[in-house]
């Protein structure tokens, strides 16, 4: 690690890809709907799905942001 430099905490694509499945089928259970095992939710024309979607990435954006502000938080 180079000294001065901010370390971005952001998931790799698959890490990305499968959490984005995962809280887009627990949304939808929250909400009392099932979204079919064998549904490919990223090329779903389902509006609904498109929502969770953007719910999913909204949280995981959040959460990357809080872990990189306590990060600088410890660094300084």
């Amino acid at each position: 690690m180079q000294e001065n430099s901010t370390i971005e905490t952001e998931l790799g694509y698959f890490q990305r890809y499968s959490l984005i499945e995962k809280l887009v089928r627990r949304f939808a259970k929250i909400t009392g709907w099932e979204i079919e095992e064998n549904t490919d939710i990223f090329n779903s024309k389902n509006p609904r799905i498109h929502l969770l979607i953007t719910m999913a990435e909204a949280a995981i954006e959040e959460v990357e942001n809080e872990i990189n502000v306590y990060e600088e938080e410890i660094e300084s």
